[in-house]
């Protein structure tokens, strides 16, 4: 267990004289770029650039596809639902982008190279999940056993090889393509839980908040990057121009790779570089840098452990909207707002670049009040859970009664897509709260659970939306979504936890 005596004093000297003693002569290694830093920073690419391949699809679609004509669409939503809201297509000229930017830009083409029905490229969409959701427990048995640095860097390695396939698999058969996107979720799915292992060995729980928000909004960052230079790379006259948006994250992940496997230890008691000072700064606040190997998963304990499954329900839910947000955004702005497709990729990163801003700004007010003795572990969370389901509820509400208002409704999804950014100090962290030991495996249970959404929630729009979409179809999604936030959220601010869990570090006698 963590000496909380000896961190008390350690963070009081620290504060007081600037070292870990009452001499200037020996300078503390905790408050600048040290090792645990690199590893947030190389981490946090890491998963920008996982990202950047899991979300360059739902752009690329749009370009991939050959859709059916505007007359064509109209006449079929008409029989459909007669009473449904069709927006009408605008001039580009006076088409409304975010900053006020007005585009002349002509709307993307619709002479694609896939013939695939709405319910076609759902499963296309969605079949990432597939691979996605079975990999997250033994993700994190993995990083565990052989160290999170081998899991996080060879699953991202085999992502970016996957990657580049899938032009060739896309043009081999839809078939193929499907299988390719599956492996993809495979070789991806454990990363997270990795880096949840190498977070619980690298950052002293006064620095959780800020330093696990920052790695986990690399997922964010990737985002913001992947949708507009996907849509850049679309009009690129080469090969067609879609397959380079998956070329070039490809590249990027094999090069990512060559640097992490370099310069990134496992734990801060492998690591050659780290000072003697950062060493100690984080085994006082941690415990033991060394796992202890007779540790074994507390199964039945997490299961019936409601702090557990409080987690789990907020993973849910917020999985849910993003699931939405993520790969039926781009739809959205193209089918039923009429954006051409570089204002539907520039729209579509701005609410991911609000997030991950957000994530960060959040991340240091939380860290603030925990250290500050304002709010403890447990307020904290819960507080910033909170923030980041409740807000964007609203936001949802709002955004379902905009009607065609282009501005309307796109400030309102950024202002959603930003408060959600909260999370990341609230559940999001809590695995490493509650369960330092077995924070990956944790990770890989409720994500694998969660990620379901992945592919439940296209196919549930599917059966929503018609294939070019309406505002009151999409009325019915964003309603939907909100009550699931506030429904989750309550069931987590009702059980969550912030404090160590005495199952986290069961020995295999006291357990078997």
């Amino acid at each position: 267990m963590v000496n909380e005596e000896l961190l008390i004093n350690y963070e009081a000297n620290v504060k007081r004289y600037g070292t870990t003693d009452k001499s200037t002569e020996h300078k503390p290694r905790a408050d600048y770029f040290g090792s645990r830093h690199k590893f947030a920073f190389m981490a946090f690419l890491g998963l920008a650039v996982v990202y950047m391949m899991r979300v360059n699809l739902s752009v690329t679609i749009v370009d991939m596809v050959r859709m059916p004509s505007s007359s064509a669409t109209t006449i079929n939503t008409t029989k459909r639902n007669p009473t449904s809201t069709v927006c009408p297509i605008r001039n580009a000229a006076t088409t409304f982008t975010v900053g006020h930017l007005r585009s002349a830009l002509i709307s993307a083409c619709n002479d694609g190279e896939f013939d695939w029905d709405i319910k076609t490229q759902g499963l296309v969409l969605g079949a990432f999940f597939w691979g996605y959701t079975v990999t997250q427990i033994p993700g994190g048995l993995l990083a565990r056993k052989f160290g999170g640095k081998y899991v996080l860097g060879i699953g991202i390695f085999l992502t970016g090889l996957l990657s580049l396939a899938t032009p060739l698999a896309a043009r081999s058969s839809t078939r193929t393509l499907i299988t390719v996107r599956i492996l993809t979720g495979l070789t991806e799915g454990v990363t997270l839980p990795a880096v949840h292992h190498m977070l619980s060995a690298w950052v002293p729980t006064q620095e959780r908040s800020t330093i696990g928000a920052f790695v986990l909004a690399g997922m964010q960052f990737g985002t913001v990057v992947a949708l507009p230079l996907s849509g850049f790379l679309c009009d690129v006259n080469v090969d067609g121009g879609w397959p380079l948006a998956f070329y070039v994250p490809g590249f990027l992940a094999v090069i990512w790779f060559l640097g992490w496997w370099w310069a990134i230890s496992d734990s801060p008691e492998n690591d050659p570089h780290i000072s003697e000072d950062e060493r100690k700064f984080i085994q006082i606040s941690i415990g033991n840098l060394q796992r202890d190997t007779t540790l074994q998963t507390p199964w039945l304990a997490m299961a019936t452990s409601v702090h557990v499954w409080a987690i789990l329900i907020a993973h849910i839910g917020k999985s849910w909207g993003f699931s939405i947000l993520l790969t039926e955004l781009p739809t959205y702005l193209n089918t039923v707002l009429h954006f051409n497709m570089k204002a539907n990729c520039l729209l579509s990163a701005m609410p991911y670049m609000a997030m991950w801003l957000c994530s960060i700004i959040f991340s240091f007010i939380a860290d603030a009040l925990r250290s500050k003795q304002i709010l403890n572990t447990t307020q904290t969370r819960k507080l910033f859970n909170t923030i980041g389901f409740i807000a964007p509820a609203f936001a949802f509400v709002g955004a379902s009664f905009t009607g065609c208002d282009q501005a309307a409704t796109v400030t309102l999804i950024i202002l959603a897509t930003a408060f959600i950014g909260a999370v990341y100090s609230g559940f999001e962290v809590n695995h490493i709260d509650i369960a330092p030991e077995h924070a990956g495996v944790l990770m890989g249970i409720t994500n694998c659970l969660a990620s379901t959404c992945g592919f439940i929630a296209p196919y549930v729009i599917s059966q929503i939306v018609t294939t070019q979409g309406s505002v009151d179809q999409w009325r019915i999604v964003f309603l939907l979504t909100a009550v699931v936030y506030v429904l989750t959220n309550s069931f987590y601010v009702a059980f969550a936890t912030g404090e160590e869990q005495q199952w986290n570090r069961a020995k295999r006698s006291e357990t078997s």
